[in-house]
């Protein structure tokens, strides 16, 4: 089999599994092409939601064949005319692949790749992170919605959900139950090859560095600091424990975006609570982070959070996490121990939550054998299986 993929651009979660894919496809005698709409996330480009320039601290094209069909764009795409697939037509006929792998529809390049392969009687298989109750629609506006699906849908013989709530969401728009397989939302682990040990140091070296006492909860958020995100809610939430109790805690804020000189403002009226402003921090930065704190919440508002990865990476450094309804991992990660989904927007629920969690045990491993399944190992070999299979 040569598989094509298209994706809209190189994006730091999904290169690791690509690099997968192309090894399991190799011991398959099988062929991978990643095809791109754009680069910009690779040549260095100014994120509108973190209110910074990003250049990523990883290769995002090594390990897999790629090609670019909008190269050397320095501006982030807005909106769905902003990529279009250029020389595509031309790429199918050249590469003849046996079936088409497109992550993400919300470019017109990526439909009017799919209607190319369509066209060329090429099989598409669709892998996208959509679901029906990431935000609030209400009338036609979810009728229009629902149809437009529908017919795009029509374009695909065979779906890879990245979760529940998606496959929900594929089988409501019209991909058959049996032709949708199960690969998760992963990240790469860049906690794996670090002993127990060296974890507890890395621990207690970032606390002292950050001036965290011992004794102190650590509560971690992980994130552009937006309102879709909804960062201050801890805050609120927090204020209302008694500052005997917001003594023993400390948050982290690992991230940057429009709110940081609100949220900073509510934490200097908190003088009893250890608040620390981390900002933006690479990929490779961010396990210390992770391995000093004591549990990550995540308090999204409903406004897009169709799976929040950074329950992943909390998970596999054995953090317990706190997160709201709108955060559609917690469909699939809500029953584990020591996790807990409250309402949006509740700040007493919130504190209600962290009170539970105030000197819970940290344990590095305590979701080890539940990450497994969610690796990009696993998921890549699920993808490849399963399109070989379709």
């Amino acid at each position: 089999m040569k598989l094509l993929v298209l994706a809209s651009h190189p994006v730091q979660y999904h290169a690791p599994v690509f690099r997968c894919m192309a090894q399991e496809l190799a011991a398959r005698g099988d062929e991978l092409l990643v095809v791109y709409l754009s680069d910009f996330s690779i040549q260095g480009y100014r994120d509108r939601e973190f209110g910074q320039s990003i250049a990523w601290d990883e290769p995002l094209l090594n390990g897999y064949r790629s090609v670019v069909l909008n190269p050397n764009q320095t501006k982030q795409p807005k909106g769905f005319w902003s990529l279009r697939a250029t020389g595509f037509p031309a790429l199918l006929r050249q590469e003849k692949p046996d079936r088409l792998l497109i992550h993400s529809l919300i470019y017109k390049g990526a439909v009017t790749a799919a209607i190319s392969a369509k066209f060329r009687k090429i099989p598409c298989s669709l892998r996208v992170e959509t679901n029906d109750q990431a935000v609030p629609r209400q009338g036609w506006k979810s009728l229009v919605r629902s149809l437009v699906y529908r017919l795009l849908y029509g374009l695909f013989d065979s779906a890879v959900a990245i979760g529940s709530l998606n496959r929900e969401h594929l089988i409501r728009h019209g991909i058959p139950a049996r032709r949708i397989a199960m690969a998760y939302y992963c990240v790469p682990d860049r906690f794996a090859d670090l002993s127990p040990e060296k974890k507890q140091t890395i621990r207690a070296k970032t606390r002292a560095a950050l001036w965290l006492n011992p004794e102190r909860t650590v509560l971690l958020f992980s994130g552009k600091l937006i309102p879709k995100k909804n960062p201050g809610l801890i805050l609120q939430a927090i204020a209302q424990l008694p500052p005997a109790l917001q003594a023993q805690l400390a948050v982290l804020y690992l991230g940057a975006g429009e709110l940081q000189p609100q949220l900073e403002a509510q934490a200097e009226t908190m003088p009893d609570l250890a608040v620390k402003f981390l900002g933006f921090r690479n990929q490779q930065e961010l396990p210390p982070f992770y391995l000093a704190a004591d549990v990550l919440i995540l308090p999204s508002n409903r406004a897009g959070e169709t799976w929040g990865l950074v329950i992943n990476e909390g998970l596999q450094a054995g953090l317990p996490f706190i997160a709201t309804e709108a955060v559609g991992s917690t469909v699939d990660f809500g029953e584990l121990p020591a996790v807990q989904t409250i309402p949006i927007g509740d700040a007493t629920a919130l504190a209600t939550a962290i009170q539970q969690v105030m000197g819970i045990d940290r344990q590095f491993d305590r979701y080890a054998t539940t990450m497994e399944h969610f690796s990009t190992e696993t998921v890549a070999r699920v993808i490849v299986e399963s399109l070989a299979n379709f």
